[in-house]
């Protein structure tokens, strides 16, 4: 007998709405507005674990220019606590400073920001908002 967890990590249940059927099917329908609660938390909980998507709200932008200054910065709270971001400033088009990080970029352009060799270059930065 598959258990719930099984289930998913065998990617038996792919979809929200068959999570919630089938924790209505084996806990039953919630009767009280507290039951209903829990149901909604856990459903939360699993829908975030088990099928997160990439946000459907952000636009990809471009700028270019030369990268004329570069700060090293530590995060100081949240997840990414201790790890190393640059802020870049450009000087074209108006000083626009991107904030670039380890997770964002691919090995070879973050080893190339963290040896600092992007200095002076004209480039184009593509980043989400």
């Amino acid at each position: 007998m598959d258990t719930f967890w099984s289930q998913l990590e065998a990617k038996k249940l792919t979809a929200k709405n068959q999570v919630e059927e089938y924790l209505t099917q084996k806990l039953g329908t919630p009767t009280n507005p507290i039951q209903q609660n829990l149901l909604t938390e856990i459903l939360k909980k699993v829908n975030a674990y088990y099928f997160t998507t990439e946000p459907t709200n952000t636009a990809v932008y471009s700028l270019f220019g030369y990268c004329q200054e570069i700060q090293a910065k530590q995060y100081k709270e949240g997840k990414r606590r201790g790890e190393t971001y640059y802020l870049l400033k450009l000087g074209e088009p108006k000083g626009e400073k991107l904030k670039a990080s380890k997770a964002d970029l691919p090995t070879e352009k973050w080893t190339q920001l963290e040896k600092l060799a992007i200095l002076g270059q004209k480039l184009v930065f593509t980043y989400r908002k």
